[in-house]
């Protein structure tokens, strides 16, 4: 039986489908193994032929997603230059002017000084440099680094999804083509029927009853290519909107819809999804982060050791005798330290939620393992599935041909019935249906594996 394409596209792209931008000269950038995109390499795309790395590439081109994704990085590594200014040299100017008013006089050893109004400037250079933070700097230094790693998996798993939804709209698009194909050829084989049931009419060699049937298979047979023509068009289109391309975009191709040799190799990829999946990563990385946060937490019963120092300019100078109002320059140097006797248990309990976060992480971890190893499992058991019933459907729809070639003949020389011929071109055309459905499914199938896998977008499909 046909699956009605739209609700197949919906079911399958509703999750994942990304906003793009695009301009009408449609321009792709070249990606490396790692789906970085390499500097100074751009080329255009052929809409007389478009092919799937087309759509790949002007997917990947200004997802939207995916500019999220490097910003969230570009952000991760400002955290890491934050991090590092932690334990850093610093060195801040200052300046502060005050006045004191309202003030007219005051007698100071019997002599009146004037004080109706006094400014006390102050100019000076601040330094510090910690020398010793519990290792707090060095925790927070390495939690920033593996997360600017995590934003960078995050990156690469956004790439992913989007050739994942690229890929699938455009093979639906392939299959809208394919099932138009059959109902054309079905549509030409009952118009052809038809004007031969009437030319055996009006030379009285077949009956009306028969001529009734063959215009009534004919009209059935024209609106389901209607139908199949009108639903490859709005496949074509969803899958320009999903690409951001101009709907009025006049894309072509002569890509058919055929199966993909493909060979997997699980317990390899077992194997290779633990490096290769970025939620995996991720999952890692977050652990090590929870092992940073025990090293933070432990440094909050260390001492910390800083120097400091000032240099500079005070008028009126405090060092001045009493009723000077002269400007005069100061220094200091010093060295601090800050030991925690005793915080209420505060430290302690940092401490036990890091060796509680570490656990959480590593509990986390390996579930996301045995869940990925269930995905892949799962993906190569649907995609061996789908790679035998293409294979059995070829056979069928070979028997199919050649049992439709024989019934024309049979029919032409009257052993047959009409009833038998459309018997057999119905089974060819369901059959054909069924076959082009399995294909589909099987891309589909070969995709989940190789993003089950992760090597989706490392390699060329």
């Amino acid at each position: 039986m046909k699956l009605c394409i739209k609700k197949i596209i919906v079911m399958i792209l509703i999750s994942l489908a990304p906003s793009f931008a695009y301009s009408i000269e449609i321009g792709i950038q070249e990606l490396d193994k790692n789906l970085k995109p390499v500097e100074n390499s751009s080329e255009s795309i052929n809409l007389e032929d478009f092919r799937l790395n087309d759509a790949v590439k002007t997917a990947l081109n200004a997802n939207k997603s995916i500019i999220s994704a490097e910003l969230a990085y570009k952000k991760a590594e400002g955290q890491v230059i934050q991090a590092r200014a932690i334990a850093g040299l610093k060195l801040y100017g200052n300046l502060t002017q005050t006045r004191l008013d309202e003030i007219t006089s005051a007698s100071f050893g019997g002599q009146d000084i004037a004080l109706s109004k006094l400014d006390n400037q102050k100019i000076w250079l601040e330094l510090s440099q910690p020398i010793f933070l519990g290792l707090k700097d060095r925790a927070a230094i390495r939690s920033s680094r593996l997360g600017r790693d995590i934003a960078a998996a995050l990156l690469d798993l956004t790439k992913q999804q989007t050739i994942l939804a690229a890929s699938i709209g455009f093979y639906s698009w392939l299959y809208a083509r394919e099932v138009e194909e059959v109902s054309k050829m079905n549509l030409e084989l009952a118009q052809a029927h038809f004007d031969l049931v009437n030319k055996r009419f009006q030379a009285q060699q077949a009956s009306r009853y028969e001529l009734l049937r063959a215009e009534v298979r004919l009209v059935q047979a024209q609106s389901t290519f209607l139908k199949d023509k009108n639903d490859a068009e709005l496949t074509r289109l969803e899958m320009l909107k999903l690409l951001s391309i101009p709907l009025e975009t006049p894309l072509k191709t002569t890509i058919r819809l055929e199966p993909e040799t493909f060979s997997p190799d699980l317990e390899n990829d077992l194997n290779k999804a633990l490096v290769c999946r970025e939620d995996l990563k991720i999952k890692a990385l977050e652990k090590k982060i929870a092992d940073q946060s025990v090293v933070a937490a432990r440094g909050e019963k260390q001492p910390t050791v800083a120097l400091f120092g000032q240099f500079g300019s005070e008028n009126p100078s405090s060092k001045s005798g009493f009723g000077s109002l002269e400007r005069k320059n100061y220094w200091l140097a010093g060295l601090s330290m800050n030991l925690p006797v005793i915080d209420a248990g505060l430290s302690s309990g940092k401490l036990m939620e890091a060796r509680s976060a570490v656990k959480q992480s590593q509990n986390d971890y390996e579930n996301s393992i045995e869940m990925a190893q269930l995905e892949i499992r799962k993906a190569a058991l649907n995609l061996n599935t789908t790679e035998q019933i293409v294979n059995a459907q070829r056979q069928n729809l070979k028997q199919a041909e050649e049992t439709m070639r024989l019934a024309k003949v049979r029919y032409e020389n009257g052993m047959f019935t009409q009833v038998d011929l459309f018997d057999a071109e119905t089974a060819w055309s369901n059959t054909r249906l069924i076959y082009i459905q399995s294909v589909f499914l099987h891309h589909q199938a070969r995709l989940s594996y190789l993003l089950a896998t992760g090597m989706l977008g490392k390699e060329q499909l």
